[in-house]
């Protein structure tokens, strides 16, 4: 689901109208159940920024690619290796070529492939994974995302095309381990511990086995180095209940770009530290409106996962784990 913050992001890359034609299906509003037992229902008819946009994640992923290689000359091959050069960087490719480059970009999302070569690691605020299945469903399809917290985390449910369904359970890594999510009778026992996204499962026709994700907080410990940025989720991957990790790794590269133009065009050499200092101020922000969400939910404050949030807004940064 991408938020209704998508289409300033894409107005000013220019792509608005070419998103539009890619006739993803808006949403206009979203169901859940957080801190009370009930349904709520938060709609978007009014919104000004407009609807959520419901999109097959692995097609919008290669369209966004495809505009983007129109501006760029595309190398199809994995990085090798690195080697800092005086004036830049030498790329070795998996393909037996390399190249020089005057500056890096890191936008290998979680996996941070270049940014651990050099050495830089990222803080863990928490270890949440996602348990995620889609499914075949029958029936007529609801539309809307669906939001619903349990004791152990939280389960989120959306309609994708062709009568396809995902389904994710979100807790924390030991916490998934003995609810045994990786495997189907442990995952449908979790889910039965839901109503209202159970009660969607019950429509169900064929389910895919399930898989367990990183979706963790994490923020780089250093987003920019020597002429070396990293942008996206590599910089910086948010919890998905913020609902604006597509939008943010776009307002992210979007920045990253401006410090590398600013750096390399006209010579600021601060440019690249305002950038670092901006992914900084963005995870602070991101964590304290975190520990505040969570911390809401009173329904279940003595078990692990909701207790392990119950924190302080002002600790929320601290503590982290390097990875």
């Amino acid at each position: 689901m991408l938020s209704p913050l998508v289409q300033p992001m894409l107005r000013q890359l220019g792509l608005w109208p070419a998103f539009l034609a890619q006739e993803f299906a808006p949403s206009h509003r979203t169901l859940k159940s957080w801190d009370e037992a009930g349904l709520k229902s938060s709609e978007l008819l009014l919104e000004a920024r407009g609807p959520s946009w419901r999109v097959d994640r692995a097609g919008f992923d290669d369209w966004i690619a495809a505009q983007g290689c129109r501006a760029a000359a595309r190398v199809d091959a994995k990085v090798a290796h690195l080697q800092r050069e005086a004036d830049g960087w030498s790329v070795a490719c998996d393909d037996g070529d390399s190249h020089s480059a005057r500056l890096i970009v890191d936008a290998t999302g979680r996996t941070r492939a270049l940014a651990h070569r050099q050495g830089l690691r990222a803080k863990a605020q928490d270890r949440l994974i996602a348990a995620y299945a889609e499914a075949t469903m029958s029936g007529q399809a609801e539309p809307e995302l669906l939001v619903e917290a349990f004791e152990d985390g939280w389960w989120y449910t959306l309609a994708l095309d062709g009568g396809r369904r995902v389904f994710a359970c979100m807790t924390d890594a030991d916490l998934a381990r003995g609810l045994r999510l990786s495997t189907p009778d442990g995952w449908r026992a979790a889910l039965a511990r839901t109503q209202f996204v159970s009660a969607l499962a019950s429509k169900i026709f064929q389910l895919d086995e399930p898989r367990l994700v990183p979706a963790g907080s994490r923020c780089a410990a250093t987003a920019a180095g020597f002429r070396f940025l990293c942008a996206g989720d590599a910089a910086s991957a948010f919890d998905p209940i913020s609902g604006h990790g597509v939008v943010k790794a776009m307002r992210s590269g979007m920045f990253a770009a401006y410090a590398a133009s600013d750096h390399l065009v006209r010579g600021d050499v601060a440019a690249l530290d305002r950038y670092g200092a901006w992914v900084a101020r963005e995870a602070a922000v991101y964590a304290t409106t975190l520990s505040e969400h969570y911390g809401s939910v009173s329904r279940w404050a003595a078990r692990p996962f909701w207790q392990r949030r119950r924190v302080s807004s002002s600790n929320s940064l601290n503590g982290l784990s390097e990875q």
